[in-house]
């Protein structure tokens, strides 16, 4: 399905997000349980225009105060092929690992023992691959290769790099090993904010972010003089800057869907809201989210057929509340 939009007009100028400067020292944990409790979070930097605010409630004070971005080397581990955050799933770290030792250990090995270890993505060392389609699920290469040649490797000659999801695919991989191997284990870092926005706008400093031991978890500041962002260490007393969302309004449109696709797929649903995002940024608004209401447990019900729709495909309808800033929509037109 292809979505066309038009008549939407760009958000007025009315901020939903303002900065504090808190000037009290805390570390970052003990700043963030403040925001909280009187705010809404620690600040979330998403673009450019975003830090020049926070840089000018910082008021230029010649020192670090702490934002919301951090890194915890214990969660975020996903694999190649496409599985979600292992975080919570199956594991079989090493004792001690991961413990991103002089920082940037982001990519994973599996030793012939079927225990995991951390390490430096540049290393070369042999790889195991996946193959979904050939006579052997799980392909050693010996050429020694970093990670990402690795994983070009597989995904040219197999699937991708092997996962090991389950005790009995960890098992498999190690009894074929003699040398400690690459799979598809990986981990994106600095990935989150303190109130969970995915990470895509960084402003580190030169050298930054470098690490300071092996912490399990490191955390950003900004330097109120430059605007540029610090790997601080996180038990340091900072001051630090809060933001506070404010409510936001609420509209509910009505959409009908003609379409031969199983409406009730939440792939599908999650695909449709895919692009309407894409439609409404193109059109020039930027500070929205969108969901899909369901009524008696269905997002999508099927319209009444009238005579005249016997020989048509039935029409399907849903609702989608778009949460916006001072946004103005005159008319809403999708088309398939």
């Amino acid at each position: 399905m292809v979505l066309a939009l038009s008549g939407l007009t760009a958000p007025s100028s009315g901020a939903t997000t303002e900065f504090r400067l808190v000037e009290l020292r805390k570390t970052w944990t003990e700043a963030r349980s403040y925001c909280r409790e009187a705010f809404t979070d620690l600040a979330t930097v998403e673009h450019q225009s975003a830090n020049d605010e926070l840089l000018s409630a910082a008021r230029r004070l010649g020192d670090h105060a702490w934002i919301g971005l951090y890194d915890n080397r214990a969660v975020g581990w996903t694999w190649a092929l496409g599985e979600e955050d292992s975080t919570n799933q199956y594991s079989n770290w090493e004792a001690g690992q991961p413990d991103n030792k002089n920082y940037g250990q982001t990519c994973g090995a599996i030793k012939p023992s079927g225990l995991w270890i951390d390490r430096f993505c540049q290393v070369l060392r042999p790889a195991v691959c996946y193959d979904e389609k050939g006579p052997d699920d799980y392909i050693i290469v010996a050429a020694q290769q970093t990670w990402y040649e690795a994983r070009a490797y597989c995904r040219s000659h197999f699937t991708d790099l092997a996962s090991g999801t389950t005790r009995a695919e960890t098992n498999r991989i190690s009894s074929l090993l003699t040398a400690e191997s690459w799979f598809g284990l990986h981990r994106k870092t600095w990935a989150y904010w303190s109130d969970r926005t995915p990470n895509s706008f960084t402003n580190w400093d030169q050298n930054q972010p470098r690490g300071r031991g092996s912490p399990v978890v490191a955390c950003a500041a900004l330097h109120t003089t430059t605007g540029m962002w610090w790997d601080v260490d996180c038990d340091v007393e900072n001051y630090f800057i809060c933001q506070k969302v404010y409510s936001r309004q609420q509209q509910t449109f009505k959409l009908r869907f003609k379409s031969r696709a199983d409406m009730t797929d939440p792939a599908l649903q999650q695909q449709l809201l895919q692009q309407l995002h894409h439609k409404l940024e193109t059109s020039g608004l930027s500070d929205f989210k969108l969901r899909w209401t369901q009524t008696d447990g269905e997002a999508f019900h099927k319209e009444p057929k009238t005579k005249k729709q016997k020989d048509v495909i039935s029409s399907k309808e849903a609702l989608v509340r778009h949460s916006y800033s001072n946004v103005e929509f005159p008319k809403l037109n999708l088309t398939q």
